[in-house]
C-alpha cells in the first residue's frame, strides 16, 4: 500500500538539500573563487601553470601595498583600543551606577551602529574640519587648534566612535552578569573599589573584553566608507581593493588585497580563541546573587555625566547631518540662520528612484534571508542534514568577513563563466543575501530551540505531514524571531555600502550610493537630507523589530 504521506516527509530532506547547494553555490563558491582568483595574474583563466604569488609579493615591493596594509592595522587597533577606553568606563556605570533612563541610555547607545558610519564620518568634517564649528570654536576662544580632521587621527576617532557600542554592549552585559557576592568578599577583606576592579572584576570580563575588541577590529579594519571620506592620501586595505577594481577593474589584485584582509581577521579570531583559553574564569557558588554595593553618590553622578557625554559625542554626527538637512544657510555661526525643506526638495527627483532601489534590493534579499533561515535552522536544529555544524560555519563565515571581500568574492565568481550576474539586481540581492542571512539564520534557530519537539510530534501523529506541521505549528511559534530577523535584516541592508560600492550599476543606484556621490561632490545639503531619511527609516525599522522580539534595541545588536 502506498503511504500517501511520503511526499510530506521526503519534503525536509528535499529542503534540507537546497538550503546545502544555495549555501554551496552563493556563499562558498564566490569565495572559494575569490581566493583562487588571488592566485592568478589579471586576464589569466584558471590553470595549475597559471597559479602565482605575484599579486601577493606587491605587498613586499609596492610601497602603496605596504603603507595600506599598516595604516589598516593602525586605524583598527587604535580605533578598537579608543572604543574600549570609552566603553569600560561606562559600561561598569549603566552596570552598577542605578543610571537613571537606563532603557532609553542602552537604546541610545545603538545608534551610532543604525546609522551607517560614512554618513557622520562627513559630520566629522562640519564640525571638526579646518573651518569646523568645534575647531572654530577651540581656536577663537581656547587658541587650541586641533590635528587634521583628514588621515589617521579622523579615520580613528569616527571609526572608535561609530563601533563602540559593540564593546559597549558586550562589556555591559558581561559587567551585569558577574557575582558580586565576589567582589564583595573581596571588599570585606580590606580591598580598595579600585583593587576589586582590577583584581576581581576585570580578570572575570577579561574575554568579554576581548570579543568586544575584536568585533571593533573586524569592523574597522573592513570599513570603506569612512577611510573614503576623511583618509584622503591615508590608504587602508578597503579604499586598495576599491581603487584597484574602478581605477583598473584588477580582480585578481583585489581579491590578493582582500584575502590579506580576511587573514587579519583571522587573526584576530585566533587571538581571541587564544585569549578565551588561557585567561578562562569560572565562578562556583550555590548563593543567589546580590545587588552590587551602590557607588557614592559623587562617584555616581559623575558616571551618569560621562555616560551622558560619550553618548552626547557618538550621537553628535547624526545630529548634525538632521540639522544640516534642515539647514539654508549656515555660515559662520554656531547654529544654522535659516532652516527649511529646500534640500529635500532638491532631492525629491532623485529620492524616489534611489528609495525605491534600496526597498526592493533590500526587500528582496530579506525575502531570500527568512526563506533560507528559517529552512536552513529548522534542517540544523531538528537533525535533518548531516554536517551542520558545516553549515552553520558557511552562514556565519561571511557576516564575519568585511563587505568589501564580500563585493571581490561576487565580482570575482559571477563577473564571466556560466552565470554572468554582473550588472544586475541579482548580484546585489544575492550579496546581500549573503552577507546578512546569518540575523535570520541565529534568530529562527534560537527560536526553533525553544519549540518543544513533542508539538511537532504530536501534529505527526494526528497525520499531519511535515510541510502541514512546519505551517500550522512551527511556523506561527518562530514567527516574531523571524520576522524581527527578517525587519533587522532589511533595515541594516537600507545602509550598506561596502558591497553595493563595488557591484551596483547605474540602473541599480542605492540610497548609499547616492549619498556617496553627492559627499564627493561636496554636496552637503544632499547628502544629509538623504542620509536623514537613511537615519529615520532604520531607525524606525530596528524599533519596530525589537518591539517584536520582546527585546531592547541594544539587545538587537548583542
Amino acid at each position: 500500500m502506498t503511504d500517501r504521506r511520503m511526499p510530506g516527509q521526503a519534503l525536509p530532506l528535499v529542503l534540507g538539500t537546497c538550503a546545502v547547494v544555495i549555501a554551496l553555490l552563493f556563499l562558498v563558491y564566490p569565495i572559494g573563487s575569490a581566493t583562487l582568483g588571488a592566485f592568478l595574474r589579471n586576464g589569466k583563466p584558471l590553470a595549475i601553470e597559471n597559479l602565482t604569488l605575484a599579486n601577493f609579493e606587491r605587498f613586499l615591493t609596492s610601497g602603496s601595498y605596504q603603507r595600506a596594509f599598516w595604516h589598516s592595522v593602525v586605524t583598527g587597533a587604535a580605533s578598537t583600543i579608543v572604543a574600549t577606553a570609552l566603553s569600560l568606563p561606562m559600561a561598569y556605570a549603566v552596570a552598577r551606577a542605578a543610571m537613571p533612563l537606563r532603557s532609553l541610555v542602552l537604546a541610545l547607545s545603538v545608534l551610532p551602529l543604525i546609522s551607517p558610519p560614512f554618513i557622520g564620518a562627513y559630520a566629522w568634517v562640519i564640525l571638526l574640519g579646518n573651518n569646523g564649528i568645534i575647531s572654530n570654536l577651540l581656536r577663537d576662544y581656547v587658541g587650541l587648534g586641533l590635528p587634521s580632521i583628514y588621515g589617521p587621527f579622523g579615520v580613528t576617532v569616527a571609526l572608535a566612535l561609530s563601533y563602540f557600542p559593540y564593546t559597549f554592549l558586550v562589556l555591559q552585559g558581561a559587567m551585569a552578569a558577574v557575582d558580586t557576592s565576589i567582589e564583595e568578599a573581596a571588599t570585606i577583606a580590606g580591598a580598595s573599589r579600585w583593587r576589586v576592579l582590577r583584581t576581581v572584576t576585570f580578570p572575570m570580563i577579561l574575554p568579554s573584553i576581548a570579543a568586544g575588541m575584536l568585533i571593533v577590529f573586524i569592523k574597522a579594519i573592513g570599513d570603506f566608507g569612512v577611510p573614503a571620506i576623511l583618509g584622503g592620501e591615508y590608504q587602508v586595505l578597503p579604499t586598495l581593493i576599491y581603487y584597484q577594481i574602478h581605477g583598473f577593474f584588477n580582480l585578481n589584485a583585489a581579491a590578493a588585497i582582500a584575502m590579506v584582509n580576511v587573514a587579519l581577521t583571522v587573526l584576530a579570531l585566533g587571538a581571541l580563541a587564544w585569549i578565551n583559553r588561557t585567561r578562562g574564569v569560572a565562578t562556583v557558588t550555590g548563593t543567589a546573587r546580590r545587588a552590587a554595593r551602590p557607588l557614592p553618590a559623587g562617584l555616581r553622578w559623575s558616571a551618569i555625566a560621562y555616560v551622558w557625554l560619550v553618548l552626547l559625542v557618538a550621537n553628535l554626527p547624526q545630529l548634525v547631518v538632521v540639522l544640516y538637512s534642515f539647514s539654508e544657510r549656515w555660515g559662520d555661526t554656531l547654529l544654522p540662520s535659516v532652516y527649511g525643506l529646500e534640500n529635500y526638495r532638491r532631492v525629491m527627483g532623485e529620492l524616489g528612484t534611489v528609495v525605491w532601489n534600496t526597498v526592493v534590493l533590500a526587500g528582496a534579499a530579506t525575502i531570500l534571508c527568512l526563506a533560507f533561515g528559517a529552512v536552513a535552522a529548522h534542517a540544523t536544529a531538528r537533525g535533518r542534514i548531516y554536517g551542520r555544524w558545516a553549515v552553520d560555519l558557511i552562514i556565519m563565515v561571511p557576516f564575519v568577513l568585511p563587505g568589501l571581500v564580500i563585493g571581490v568574492a561576487y565580482l570575482t565568481a559571477f563577473n564571466e563563466g556560466p552565470l554572468v550576474l554582473t550588472g544586475t539586481a541579482a548580484i546585489l540581492i544575492l550579496a546581500y543575501f549573503t552577507r546578512r542571512v546569518a540575523f535570520v539564520f541565529r534568530s529562527a534557530s534560537a527560536a526553533i530551540t525553544q519549540v518543544d519537539r513533542r508539538l511537532e510530534e504530536a501534529s505527526t501523529i494526528c497525520g499531519a505531514d511535515w510541510a502541514m506541521t512546519m505551517r500550522r505549528v512551527v511556523l506561527p511559534l518562530i514567527a516574531p524571531a523571524l520576522l524581527a530577523g527578517g525587519i533587522l535584516v532589511f533595515a541594516t541592508l537600507i545602509g550598506e555600502i561596502s558591497v553595493t560600492v563595488l557591484l551596483y550599476s547605474a540602473r541599480w543606484k542605492t540610497i548609499t550610493i547616492a549619498i556617496y556621490e553627492y559627499l564627493l561632490g561636496n554636496d552637503i545639503a544632499k547628502a544629509s537630507a538623504l542620509g536623514t531619511v537613511t537615519i529615520v527609516l532604520t531607525l524606525i525599522l530596528v524599533a519596530g523589530a525589537s518591539r517584536l522580539a520582546g527585546r531592547n534595541m541594544a539587545d538587537m545588536f548583542r
